[in-house]
């Protein structure tokens, strides 16, 4: 495996790696970037270097009570298994201490690694894909009522999380967390979405229907101008069937018309699991399309 090989596997990483209309180059610098921020662990097999890089999760680790560490990377220039699986021994046993807990959303590009971890201990938890839309201008659908969330709304939606679990997400996935307080990390994440650290939380706004369902979205702004394209995100939802029944693709349609006509994105990516067939086939029938699936792997010593 030569550097570009290297490379290649890092490119895949980006999340935003199926967009062509972005400069390869580019994406793997902004990776390359994104990796200066991390704590790097040379761990030494033979002749080869293997650098593990890893972030520690501060509010993860005090939300759950467990040491937590994102895994975001292992570089290597080589193709030999072995010495990739015991190098994440070593990294295992010398560098990670017992009762941590760490996770690697890997793509499915990177087999090696992800065969190498799974021989020491890290589990599949979840199958993620990406889905896109870059042809916006095609995009016309049926409007509907809709309004920014309010602190006002915040007890309401944080209930709507809560009810409408997702068994097959990362954390409820996970043995290692329990459920409610999985639940309980959604219903905290809309809230402080609503409190700013979403760019944009949509509800419905028809006349006598209650707002029991929410979308949010970060638009991505800072990204825009080194990726020379527009890009943004659509990132969690929740629907309450009982009372919004139908608003989930409702509240894609204006959450696209408005990242596309009030934001100016030229391109909207999202994330659902590979077991989410409804999610997927609303998504494609408003011409999203995959673009990328990558695998959710963890570890607790």
């Amino acid at each position: 495996m030569n550097l570009f090989a290297m490379n290649e596997r890092l490119f895949f990483y980006s999340p935003v790696n199926f967009v062509r209309s972005i400069n390869p180059q580019t994406i793997l610098k902004q990776q390359q970037e994104e990796l200066s921020g991390c704590e790097v662990i040379d761990v030494a097999v033979g002749q080869s270097s293997h650098k593990f890089y890893i972030k520690y999760l501060d509010w993860d680790s005090a939300y759950f009570g467990v040491q937590s560490y994102k895994l975001c990377f292992v570089s290597f220039d080589h193709a030999d298994f072995s010495k990739v699986s015991a190098a994440v021994q070593q990294f295992l046993n010398q560098h990670v201490a017992k009762g941590a807990y760490l996770f690697i959303e890997i793509p499915s590009e990177d087999t090696l690694l992800i065969q190498a971890l799974n021989a020491n201990g890290f589990k599949l938890i979840e199958t993620r894909l990406t889905y896109f839309n870059h042809e916006l201008d095609r995009f016309n659908f049926d409007r509907h009522l809709v309004r920014a969330a309010t602190p006002e709304d915040i007890e309401t939606l944080k209930q709507v999380a809560v009810s409408m679990r997702n068994d097959f997400d990362r954390f409820h996935a996970d043995s290692v967390f329990d459920n409610t307080l999985a639940d309980n990390y959604l219903s905290t994440y809309i809230e402080n979405s609503i409190n700013g650290f979403a760019d944009c939380v949509l509800v419905p706004a028809e006349p006598g229907l209650p707002s029991a369902s929410f979308l949010t979205a970060k638009f991505l702004k800072e990204s825009w101008k080194d990726y020379e394209c527009n890009i943004s995100k659509m990132v969690l939802s929740a629907v309450s069937a009982q009372l919004n029944k139908g608003w989930y693709k409702k509240l894609i349609t204006e959450m696209t018309y408005f990242l596309r006509d009030e934001i100016g994105a030229e391109c909207i990516y999202m994330n659902t699991q590979s077991s989410n067939r409804a999610v997927i086939r609303t998504w494609e029938h408003l011409g999203y399309r995959l673009g990328a699936v990558h695998h959710i792997l963890s570890i607790n010593k």
